[in-house]
C-alpha cells in the first residue's frame, strides 16, 4: 500500500473513525484503524464490534493495498500532520511509514485480514430524513435514554414505523420522550438504536442542506453522511410498553411560558444543585406559579405568570430534567398536563403534539 493524501483531510477522518475504536479489547486489531488504498481513495475504518465509522477521503494512489495501523498513536501523530502533504507506505518489516515535508516517521501497523468484516445489508427496511430533521429527532429523544449498563434496553431509543409515521422513544425510568413524524420510508418495523450510535451520528453530520438516510436490519443499522458510513448493532430484547405509561386525561393543565419557567428553574437549581435530587418545588395557583428551592445554601422563591384550567396543585421535580426538556424544545408556550403531586407530568408544546416529555414527580412533605 502507497499513498499520498492532504493532512488536514487525513486528521479529520482520523478523529471521526477514532470515536469507534475499542479500548483494551481482548482483540487488539480492534484498538487500530484500518487503512484501505483503492482507486483514487483512501478508506479508513475503526469499530469496536457494536459500533463502526468508516470515512473516505480522495487520496493519490500509487499502490493499492490494506492494513491496521496502532489507532491511539496514528490519533496523536496525524493531529501534529494537518498543514502537511501525508504519505504512507506499508513496509515489509509490519511498518506504515509515514512521510511528511523532509521527515519519515514509522508506525506499528497490524494484518489486516484480522479485523472484522463489515458490510451493509440490503436495505429493506429504510426512511429518509433531512438532516436537520434528524438532528432534531435525536436530540429530543436521546436526553431521556438511560446511561444504566444494568438495564441495557433502555441505552436506546425505540424506533417504530407503522403506515408513514416514525414514532422514537425513550426512557430511563424517571422520564421519557415519545417523538412522532411523518417521514419517507419502506416496510413496518421496530428497532431500538443505541442512543450512542445516534449521538454520533449527529456529531458526523457536517452539512444540513441535505437528506440522510437510514436503513435497519434485523440486527443492524446503516447510516451514510458525508461520505462517511455509519454500521451499528441493534440491542436485542422487547422494550417497555410505554403507551401503558402515559395517561390518557388531566385534571390540570398549566401553561406557561418556556423562557420563564426555564430562567426561573436554572436559578432556582442553583440553590439546589447540592440536593441529592436537585428538588425543585412548584407551587401553582390560578395564574401565578412559585418556582421555590431550598438548602443550606440558601433559599430561591420566585412567581411567574401561568394559566391554570383545574385545581391549585403542588407538585416538585428533579430540576435537571426539566431544564434538559426546556433547552431543546422550540416553542414559546408549553403546557405541563398534571393529575396529582405524585402523578407523572406529561409537557407538551401548546402548538405541537407530537413532542411527548414524561417526568416523575418527587414525593414532598408539605
Amino acid at each position: 500500500m502507497k499513498v499520498i493524501c492532504d493532512g488536514l483531510d487525513l486528521s479529520d477522518a482520523v478523529m471521526k473513525v477514532s470515536k469507534a475504536m475499542a479500548v483494551k479489547a481482548a482483540n487488539i486489531v480492534l484498538e487500530g484503524i484500518k487503512l484501505t488504498a483503492i482507486n483514487d481513495s483512501l478508506i479508513l475504518t475503526a469499530t469496536d464490534t457494536e459500533l463502526t465509522i468508516e470515512k473516505t477521503i480522495k487520496a493519490d494512489v500509487l499502490m493499492e493495498g490494506e492494513t491496521v495501523v496502532v489507532g491511539k498513536y496514528f490519533v496523536d501523530f496525524v493531529k501534529k500532520l494537518e498543514k502537511e502533504q501525508v504519505e504512507l507506505s506499508q513496509l515489509y518489516d509490519g511498518q506504515l511509514e509515514i512521510k511528511y515535508s523532509d521527515s519519515v516517521s514509522e508506525l506499528q501497523v497490524f494484518s489486516a485480514e484480522k479485523f472484522p468484516i463489515i458490510t451493509a445489508e440490503k436495505e429493506d427496511n429504510s426512511f429518509i430524513l433531512s438532516v436537520k430533521e434528524f438532528k432534531d429527532l435525536v436530540e429530543k429523544s436521546t436526553l431521556a435514554c438511560s446511561t444504566d449498563d444494568s438495564r441495557p434496553i433502555l441505552k436506546g431509543c425505540l424506533f417504530e414505523i407503522n403506515k408513514g409515521e416514525l414514532t422514537i422513544v425513550a426512557l430511563d425510568g424517571f422520564r421519557m420522550s415519545v417523538i412522532k413524524k411523518q417521514i419517507k420510508g419502506t416496510g413496518e418495523f421496530n428497532a431500538i438504536i443505541p442512543s450512542r450510535t445516534l449521538n454520533e451520528i449527529n456529531r458526523l453530520i457536517e452539512s444540513e442542506e441535505e437528506d440522510i438516510k437510514v436503513c435497519l436490519q434485523q440486527n443492524n443499522l446503516y447510516v451514510k453522511v458525508n461520505n462517511t458510513i455509519i454500521y451499528s448493532r441493534l440491542i436485542e430484547g422487547e422494550f417497555v410498553k410505554y403507551n401503558h405509561i402515559l395517561p390518557t386525561s388531566f385534571e390540570n393543565v398549566v401553561t406557561v411560558n418556556k423562557l420563564n419557567l426555564l430562567n426561573s428553574i436554572e436559578r432556582a437549581a442553583i440553590v439546589a444543585k447540592n440536593d441529592r435530587y436537585n428538588v425543585v418545588k412548584f407551587d401553582i395557583k390560578e395564574n401565578s406559579m412559585s418556582v421555590c428551592a431550598k438548602s443550606e445554601i440558601g433559599a430561591v422563591n420566585e412567581n411567574i405568570p401561568v394559566n391554570l384550567k383545574g385545581k391549585d396543585i403542588i407538585i416538585a421535580f428533579n430540576g435537571k430534567y426539566l431544564t434538559e426538556y426546556l433547552k431543546i424544545v422550540g416553542d414559546e408556550f408549553i403546557n405541563l398536563n398534571l393529575n396529582s403531586s405524585i402523578d407523572p407530568c406529561i409537557i407538551t408544546p401548546v402548538d405541537n403534539k407530537d413532542f411527548i416529555y414524561l417526568v416523575l414527580p418527587i414525593r414532598i412533605n408539605g
